[in-house]
């Protein structure tokens, strides 16, 4: 054709990539948006973690209710970037980030990391069952709950380990996770509206 290159009509001709198979460059981009959410978990785990602290000392049900927070944004990039595992791929990021800046220290990552693990491998599971629709991210909380839960006794004080203080914190766990789930609802529709999409 005249006025087009050789190079220009291989270009037209070139196959279009398998649908569903995500390119390097796309893959890319989720990668940094999750390192940019894992940035921003760091810095929120920074400002709460003197209350948190404190609430984790004084008064364990409470701490599990605020702790919820933490997971809010690998939850949200779970609905956001839309692929499998991002949320512990965003936990992993956050408790990293976070290692400086809690009295846990490198501790941190371990229940940033496994509760947000045990989320994404309950939507799994429940996605290639075709299972519960889009109450599939309740299950997943309260999965990420149970985990939170158990990963949490060995450093509660004696005195907290009376049965009364281990089902409230196991119920404000249940309330921390869900209230996470909810809130990632509300900021991923505000994002997909912004055109930010997966």
């Amino acid at each position: 054709m005249e006025g087009v290159s050789d190079d220009d009509q291989q270009e037209a001709h070139a196959p279009l990539p398998a649908r569903g198979v995500p390119s390097r460059r796309t893959t890319t981009r989720a990668l940094l948006v999750a390192a940019g959410f894992g940035a921003i978990g760091a810095v929120v785990l920074g400002i709460a973690s003197p209350l948190t602290t404190a609430l984790a000392v004084t008064y364990p049900p409470a701490y599990a209710i605020a702790a919820g927070l933490h997971s809010v944004l690998p939850f949200v990039a779970r609905r956001v970037l839309g692929f499998d595992w991002a949320a512990t791929l965003v936990g992993a990021f956050v408790g990293l980030l976070s290692v400086g800046f809690t009295p846990l220290g490198v501790l941190i990552v371990v229940p940033l990391t496994l509760g947000s693990a045990a989320f994404d491998a309950t939507l799994f599971l429940l996605r290639r069952r075709r299972a519960l629709g889009e109450s599939a991210s309740v299950w997943a909380a309260g999965a990420s709950a149970v985990v939170l839960y158990v990963v949490s006794l060995p450093v509660m004080s004696a005195e907290h380990l009376a049965p009364v203080f281990l089902v409230l914190t196991f119920l404000g766990r249940i309330i921390g996770q869900l209230g996470a789930v909810g809130i990632a609802l509300l900021v991923a529709t505000r994002l997909r509206r912004a055109g930010i999409r997966s």
